[in-house]
């Protein structure tokens, strides 16, 4: 077996110079003479001691890959072909929700036509009826007439003067009143018309429903700024440009400009924050176990009390009325015994209660152990966080007529499952925050995950977060706020 060819290099630099030498601090291959000109102080060696110093290493390093480079190649091959199957079933999931709702209009369409036939026949059956009387009133008429022109012609020859031009006046008005009489008739036709809708495509797509690419949302980094050290746990955006922060060791909530400038401060020992669409603000207030709205003229007021149960959560619901998440004190932290309360309430910005969501359909079973933020979707479903323990919750959606839609446990149910915080956006798409492993999950509107939004690379530790029209404010670990462009 022969040995391999050497195939000299050639300095650029330095005419008739081989190429011997490795400059470790460069990362370079030069010659002697380039030792001398730039890398005399540098970490070099010549690459025959090199490679025979790196020979062992090359064997470790081949070793390593076989030993656990290959395995994690291959568990990366399992993942990826588990991922191939999870999406194979998801897309046929998907297939069967559109065939549903296919088949579901398939069917009002049948009830539609169905009424509009059953109309037409009722019609028809009406009419035919009427023109059936009519029809037996002529022939009797008919009949009637005949046997008058019988007679007339039998009796004619033997009629004086004066008889015959009776007769003819009679006959003659009996024809004119037949006349009439059809006049006053009703129409004998049909009434009934069916009149075709226009089949407009664009109608028909947005009955049938459109197809949600996930990868079409576009998340960028816009700003972002330090608010004290400790980390965000309350955020809530009251426009594109100024949010409300708050931290466990900070006695206020603080209005703040996405450019870090201050503002306004307000003293209130709160849990959560909403503001609603023409800029009222209102706070869960942990201390005094109340609703408080805050304001620039009277910094905070209370605008109706959630005593004995202590408020949590908080948000401006669709009809403009408010949700809160509450909770006793009394039981076990995180219990759901038969003593313990733990509900999602809907009240009037006056705090008259309209409804409760605290137990499943069957009126027993508890939908929450302890209901944390709250949310209510554009397609009116209620996205609650639920803490089942300090590092581990859940995410439940419940519909507003108050029965269990689904849970999202997160994507591994072995990891702690620090779910913190829930906003939705326009295409009912929901936003969740794991603030211990730094990722923001997005579902569809039925909870089903359908990629990581953000990771570790783009936030820190995210704890609270709030999506005004294109901007989420995202606030994480020591006090940073970043602010991204959210497009869908």
């Amino acid at each position: 077996m022969g040995s391999p060819q050497v195939h000299t290099l050639m300095c650029e630099k330095h005419y008739g110079m081989s190429i011997d030498v490795i400059c470790e601090d460069c990362d370079e291959f030069i010659c002697s003479s380039c030792v001398k000109e730039g890398h005399k102080d540098h970490n070099w060696q010549k690459i025959q001691t090199a490679a025979t110093l790196n020979t062992g290493k090359l064997l470790k390093s081949l070793t390593k890959i076989e030993e656990d480079g290959i395995q994690h190649i291959d568990i990366n091959i399992q993942r990826v072909s588990q991922e191939m199957d999870e999406n194979k079933k998801r897309c046929e999931d998907e297939v069967s929700r559109l065939h549903n709702h296919y088949d579901t209009i398939v069917e009002k369409l049948k009830e539609i036509k169905r009424k509009h036939e059953k109309s037409l026949r009722d019609s028809l059956e009406s009419k035919n009826a009427e023109v059936s009387k009519t029809k037996s009133s002529l022939e009797e008429k008919k009949k009637g007439l005949l046997q008058r022109v019988r007679s007339l012609r039998e009796d004619i020859g033997t009629m004086t003067d004066i008889v015959l031009l009776k007769a003819y006046r009679d006959l003659t008005k009996l024809l004119s009143s037949e006349e009439e009489e059809e006049d006053k008739e009703g129409s004998s036709i049909f009434p009934l018309r069916y009149e075709a809708g226009n089949i407009n495509r664009a109608m028909l797509e947005a009955n049938m429903g459109d197809l949600f690419n996930s990868e079409q949302i576009i998340v960028t980094m816009r700003e972002s700024f330090q608010w004290d050290n400790e980390i965000i746990m309350l955020l809530e955006a009251i426009n594109e440009d100024k949010c409300l922060l708050g931290n466990p060791k900070s006695p206020y909530l603080e209005e703040v400009f996405k450019s870090g400038k201050r503002q306004m401060q307000f003293i209130v020992d709160a849990g959560d924050v909403c503001v609603t669409d023409i800029n009222e603000i209102y706070v869960t207030d942990l201390e005094n176990r109340s609703i408080s709205r805050l304001s620039p003229v009277a910094p905070v007021f209370t605008a109706f009390s959630t005593y004995p149960l202590e408020p949590w959560g908080i948000c401006q619901t669709i009809d403009r009325n408010l949700l809160i998440t509450l909770r006793d004190t009394e039981s076990e932290e995180y219990g759901r015994n038969s003593r313990s309360r733990r509900l999602v309430r809907h009240v009037t910005l006056t705090g008259d209660v309209i409804r409760e969501y605290e137990y499943r359909e069957d009126g027993q079973t508890r939908l929450f152990a302890w209901p944390g933020r709250v949310t209510q979707n554009g397609n009116k479903d209620i996205c609650v966080i639920n803490m089942m323990s300090h590092i581990y919750g859940e995410l439940v959606i419940v519909s507003f007529s108050g029965s269990l839609k689904s849970v999202y446990y997160g994507q591994d149910q072995r990891e702690e499952f620090n779910v913190t915080d829930v906003v939705c956006d326009s295409h009912f798409n929901i936003l969740l925050c794991e603030a211990k492993n730094s990722k923001i999950h997005l579902l569809s509107p039925d909870g089903k995950f359908m990629r990581y939004l953000l990771t570790e690379n783009q936030v820190n530790h995210p704890f609270a977060m709030s999506l005004k029209n294109t901007t989420l404010w995202i606030g994480g670990n020591k006090g940073f706020v970043k602010v991204f462009r959210y497009e869908t």
